[in-house]
């Protein structure tokens, strides 16, 4: 397991350039919630940790931001429901002032109207996919767009009710998006948006989620799920290797898929969907264990220390892997977001409430280190927490501070 997972880590490297301290992606440099070069304070005054900056920037949004040598880079939307617009902010890490902004496009206008697109960065530029499914790359130095694709009218696909809702993933000089229909999935190449491959073998919606790059039994792999499938992928052509059954009633299944063995794979969705881990054995998927009470909505789960963290029914959950007995719940988390740091600390941020949380998570117990409240910022708390060269950044709508979290 620790040899799959290096060679993830590594990949990564090559394709991002990692730094220490920069956040370049969704879910964290490396795609899976670890950030465990970051050393924390392990514990917060009652107040909660010292507020360095807060800023409002001109549109709202339900998006992460990313954080690379000094800068911030976040999606914000603006306008009424028939005419929303999209904008990429560069802002200064420092004190959160606007550097540039850029208007990248329209953008999902119909419900829960705010961006949701958290982008990449990688080798001065930046690659976001739109709520309506226009893939753009812009130049992260000054906010040029150097191209874009409107990826539903190229491919034959069709939106879903609460309009995509995908953060791009790059691979091997591709960015992968998922416009849904009889061109599920396809990889455009970074340089010009020219089409490199189309998963032609699938016919299904896409399903909210952001895919990752998983090694199963040594194979790399591109794994998502889709309205009615998770799936695993060649990354390279696009083939499809397998598929498996995972459904709710509202084909929603947002949770980035991930690895918790060398061969099996955590999901989680809301609505009742439950939490489940699968084995995968060449095109052969089976179910291992299944577990209803944890119906994560779109918060994200983590494998951590041999043990997998996952949001569900309002509280946070820690799994052991091999059958899906609960090492703990933590009740004090409610719909929470999360990311995993060095020396078992934990920031939690919920969706209902917006209290956050520092956790100290060992295999078997938890303690509550620290907690304070979001008072800034407008809408549903529904962005993720991002940890860079030890400040915590927090967005709710278009509200975005820096917190002072390092040692």
């Amino acid at each position: 397991m620790k040899r799959q997972l290096f060679f993830v880590c590594a990949l990564f490297s090559s394709v991002f350039l990692l730094h220490a301290g920069n956040w370049t992606q969704w879910r964290g440099r490396n795609r899976d919630l670890l950030i465990l070069d970051e050393v924390i304070k392990e514990s917060w005054p009652a107040s909660g940790p010292k507020q360095l900056w807060q800023v409002d920037i001109e549109c709202d949004g339900y998006s992460s931001p990313l954080v690379v040598d000094g800068r911030i880079y976040i999606t914000g939307s603006a306008g009424d429901k028939k005419d929303r617009r999209g904008w990429m902010f560069c802002l200064n890490a420092a004190d959160g002032n606007v550097i540039w902004k850029t208007e990248y496009g329209p953008e999902w206008g119909k419900n829960f109207e705010r961006a949701r697109t958290t982008p990449a960065f990688v080798d001065g530029h930046l690659y976001l996919v739109s709520g309506v499914c226009e893939v753009v790359c812009l130049d992260a130095a000054k906010g040029t767009i150097l191209w874009k694709v409107d990826a539903l009218k190229r491919f034959n696909g069709s939106n879903i009710k609460f309009g995509l809702a995908e953060c791009p993933l790059i691979y091997n000089g591709k960015i992968i998006c998922q416009p849904g229909g009889k061109n599920a999935v396809a990889a455009l190449d970074i340089k010009n948006g020219r089409t490199v491959w189309k998963s032609s073998s699938i016919n299904e919606l896409s399903g909210y989620c952001s895919p990752d790059l998983l090694s199963i039994n040594g194979q790399l792999q591109l794994v998502t799920s889709l309205a009615k499938h998770t799936v695993g992928l060649d990354p390279d052509t696009g083939k499809l290797l397998w598929k498996y059954a995972c459904m709710t009633a509202k084909s929603i299944h947002p949770n980035t898929p991930i690895l918790c063995g060398k061969d099996r794979i955590y999901v989680s969705q809301g609505y009742k969907g439950g939490s489940e881990v699968f084995e995968v054995k060449g095109s052969e998927v089976k179910r291992v264990w299944f577990e209803k009470k944890c119906d994560n909505h779109f918060q994200g789960a983590a494998f951590y220390k041999e043990r997998i963290f996952s949001a569900g029914g309002k509280k946070l959950w820690c799994f052991k892997p091999e059958d899906g007995s609960i090492a703990y719940i933590v009740k004090e988390a409610n719909k929470t977001t999360f990311c995993i740091l060095s020396n078992d600390m934990m920031i939690t941020y919920d969706a209902q409430g917006g209290t956050v949380m520092l956790l100290k998570v060992a295999a078997d117990k938890y303690e509550i280190k620290g907690s304070f409240k979001i008072s800034y910022g407008n809408d549903q708390h529904w962005a993720s927490p991002v940890v860079s060269n030890g400040k915590l950044y927090l967005r709710h709508g278009k509200g975005i501070a820096a917190f002072a979290v390092g040692k």
